[in-house]
């Protein structure tokens, strides 16, 4: 498997597997990392250098606590 955080990895298995199989395994890569849906919005664990975030699907939001995102979903409409 690969660390989806490394473009350069993202990349390379794009030229390896070509763009529909990269699309199903990014798109499954995006299931397994979604811990809640709220209002529509899911919520995915997203690793990054200064730790794990949660980011708010249809936003350009992202949270250090599950319990902020999970608020934050409820307010969009």
């Amino acid at each position: 498997m690969i660390d989806w955080s490394n473009l350069i990895e993202r990349l390379h298995l794009f030229e390896r597997v070509g763009a529909e199989r990269y699309n199903e395994l990014n798109a499954e890569h995006l299931k397994q990392q979604t811990v809640a849906t709220v209002n529509g919005h899911a919520i995915r664990r997203v690793q990054t250098r200064f730790g794990e975030i949660y980011f708010v699907s249809g936003t350009d939001c992202a949270f250090a606590l599950l319990s902020d995102a999970r608020a934050f979903a409820r307010g969009l409409s």
